[in-house]
């Protein structure tokens, strides 16, 4: 999808969470080029989202994340729990929200591939960096630095662990007229 494709739907939505559309727009060319089916195995992901108890899965042990197997224990919605593990490690869509990620901030579909419907990721987009925006106190570079890596390392102030991630959307952001 183009920039002029996602402008009326990017628009639609970051008035919702207080974002400019530009960065939006900046971060779905870096993280997709545009491409709404794009999915890609995080192999190193640990953080799963627990769904029946609306809270962070438990810590997992090295076995376990050696594995890539679901846990006995582990919920999936459609009654799947490999399929949900394993979209749960994946960046899904125009900004490849993590599915662990999209499930800790609301979606509750039975299947995480959702996230591949522009509507869909784009709310999921902004959700998440509107709340990396309130961690950060408002620090775009902060919040962009977080949506991509996560909060550690990242923090306002001081130097962004993926500054390189940063450098790209800033980038991106200057071609969008």
């Amino acid at each position: 999808m183009t920039v002029a494709d996602l402008r009326p739907l990017v628009e639609s939505t970051v008035t919702r969470h207080g974002l400019p559309a530009r960065v939006v727009l900046a971060q779905i060319l870096v993280e997709s080029a545009g491409n709404p089916f794009a999915i890609r195995p995080e192999h190193d992901w640990n953080y799963f989202w627990d769904l029946r108890k609306a809270a962070a899965f438990r810590r997992l042990d090295p076995s376990e994340l050696r594995a890539r197997r679901a846990p006995s224990d582990f919920y999936g919605l459609d009654g799947n729990h490999q399929q949900e593990w394993t979209l749960q490690a994946c960046s899904i869509g125009l900004a490849q929200v993590m599915g662990a990620v999209a499930r800790e901030l609301g979606l509750r579909g039975a299947f995480l591939l959702e996230l591949v419907t522009p509507a869909v990721n784009i709310e999921f987009q902004c959700r998440k960096l509107a709340g990396d925006m309130k961690w950060s106190g408002g620090n775009i570079r902060s919040a962009l630095a977080s949506y991509n890596g996560g909060r550690a390392g990242n923090a306002p102030g001081g130097t962004l662990r993926n500054e390189a991630y940063v450098v790209k959307v800033e980038t991106a952001m200057k071609a969008i007229a």
